[in-house]
């Protein structure tokens, strides 16, 4: 018997596996989710983009996490009231952009938990988190789950922080998008001093990827509401 019928890639399958994973997997989506998928963004808020986002997100009626840098959202607290006023969702990326698995065990794990506590003071109880770069090691997962973070990953992206047409990046968004899946965007971009900055119109990536998902029959919700009362489908996410 081959591999594959040993272990049919079946719904299932899929739901023994990530209940097995329970204890160390990451959320890429949930099952039972046939009209909903989740739309999240990373790095921000900033000051140009995140307004037009906000703004494409109220004329779609969709609602979204947004995974937030604590230093960006000190900086514009007016910006992260505005996010929560219109409904949507606040999730931890981290106090600044940098790659928690090349940070010292304790250096990290204090600098996360410092990030959680400053980051509900602004925007009130936090329980969601993403790494930046989605990077992230057993024990940064560990941390994680110590300081009471679910660990968000995703199931599909833009690759919004490369030049590119916005048609491009939205069509790796909805190319296959099925619903339960997490759409990872970006409001803010975090890059090196030596990375060109992409000219690339993310608000107008936004508009195209909920236009086809509304094609699709699929409604844009936070990541907390596409969990609820839906199990997560889960993996292992070592990168």
């Amino acid at each position: 018997m081959t591999r594959k019928g040993l272990f049919p890639d079946t719904e299932t399958a899929q739901r023994i596996k990530c209940a097995l994973l329970l204890p160390v997997g990451t959320v890429v989506g949930a099952f039972g989710s046939a009209g909903t998928v989740a739309l999240t963004f990373d790095d921000g808020p900033d000051l140009d983009v995140t307004p037009r986002v906000l703004d494409v997100l109220g004329r779609h009626g969709a609602k979204a996490t947004f995974f937030v840098l604590v230093d960006h959202a000190r900086a514009r607290p007016a910006l992260l009231r505005r996010i929560l006023d219109e409904g949507h969702e606040i999730g931890l990326h981290f106090d600044r952009h940098d790659r928690i698995t090349d940070l010292p065990k304790a250096t990290a794990f204090r600098r996360m938990r410092k990030a959680k506590r400053d980051l509900s003071e602004l925007a009130g109880p936090i329980s969601l988190f993403r790494p930046p770069y989605g990077s992230q090691n057993r024990v940064t997962y560990l941390f994680a789950r110590l300081l009471n973070l679910v660990v968000i990953g995703w199931s599909r992206q833009g690759n919004d922080w490369i030049e590119q047409t916005p048609e491009h990046s939205a069509g790796l968004v909805t190319k296959d998008l099925h619903g339960g899946d997490i759409i990872l965007l970006h409001d803010g971009i975090e890059l090196g001093p030596d990375e060109p900055r992409p000219a690339l119109d993310r608000a107008h990536v936004t508009d195209l990827v909920l236009g086809e998902a509304a094609r699709l029959g699929l409604k844009a919700v936070t990541v907390g509401s596409l969990l609820t009362r839906r199990a997560p489908k889960r993996t292992r996410w070592l990168r």
